[in-house]
């Protein structure tokens, strides 16, 4: 006979499946609220194409959106970046892109 089989604790299975729950309820969110770091910002001095955020542990794409209400011009983003002064990102997704509607210091 062989060893005996050692089965996980009831505990550690019911875990992984709360985070495979998690992670396929915030893989489906279209919309929301994200607070993070300023890690790049894309564009020229006046005009920021894009920008991403590091949101507990995972960087985000967001594109600035035509209609979107920022408590500051977007080329602010950079002094967030230089200092690490977190922001709050109000977003929508629309087919594959992260659009920022709105934007705060955070």
């Amino acid at each position: 006979m062989g060893e005996p089989r050692v089965h996980p604790p009831i505990v550690l299975k019911v875990a992984a499946a709360v985070v495979i729950s998690v992670a396929l309820v915030a893989c489906s969110q279209t919309s929301g609220t994200a607070r993070g770091l300023v890690t790049s910002v894309e564009g020229d001095l006046q005009d920021v194409t894009s920008f991403f955020v590091l949101v507990e542990g995972d960087e985000i794409e967001f594109t600035p959106s035509p209609e979107g209400h920022y408590d500051f011009p977007l080329s602010h983003l950079r002094e967030h970046q230089r200092t690490g002064e977190p922001v709050l990102v109000g977003w929508e997704l629309v087919g594959s892109v992260r659009y920022a509607l709105s934007l705060a210091d955070g």
